[in-house]
């Protein structure tokens, strides 16, 4: 098996004759500003011509009832092997959305991780960031720690009438409680 994906005259939507070597076996992140050719490249030229061989191994009849790949506008692709394409949408996540989470690897490393534990935990969820059992105590499973930085908001060698509070717009404004209270002023 080649070492790596080789790519020659890809000239699918806006690829001007892409000459292209991608290694295998590799994480390979596709990078670029908003219309380069990220998704010509990956799906509508890599993805599309495996795809398309693969769909040749199979006989007509099972052909007919698969996806149809059309070839791309390439002079020469090799060093190709089936694909998984997933598809290019937003995702509606949060805080805690990863890729792990999104495309599910997280759970079966979480399965893997507890099962051979040591010692054994049998509980996947002792390895979610999601769960209370399993994430981290000091960033509740965020990956990260927001602490406040007291000093600059505060000087504490100042009282509140000297302008302690270091917050921009902040003044020392009378506030009023609601009518349906005792009416009185924050006095500092």
């Amino acid at each position: 098996m080649a070492d790596h994906i080789r790519i020659r005259g890809a000239r699918t939507h806006n690829l001007a004759g892409l000459d292209l070597d991608i290694p295998r076996d590799q994480l390979v992140v596709i990078v670029g500003v908003s219309g380069s050719g990220k998704s010509s490249l990956v799906f509508d030229t890599i993805a599309a011509e495996a795809g398309y061989q693969l769909n040749e191994t199979y006989p007509p009849f099972v052909r007919n009832r698969l996806p149809h790949w059309s070839r791309p506008d390439v002079d020469l692709i090799e060093g190709l092997s089936p694909v998984i394409v997933i598809d290019q949408k937003r995702i509606g996540g949060n805080a805690r959305s990863t890729v792990g989470t999104i495309t599910d690897t997280w759970a079966y490393l979480r399965l893997i991780w507890s099962r051979l534990s040591e010692p054994h935990v049998g509980e996947s969820n002792r390895f979610s960031f999601n769960d209370a059992h399993g994430m981290c105590p000091t960033c509740s499973g965020l990956g990260e720690v927001v602490q406040v930085a007291l000093d600059r908001l505060l000087d504490l060698d100042r009282s509140l009438v000297e302008g302690a509070i270091r917050l921009p717009g902040y003044g020392l404004q009378p506030v009023l409680v609601p009518a349906a209270r005792r009416r009185c002023r924050i006095r500092c």
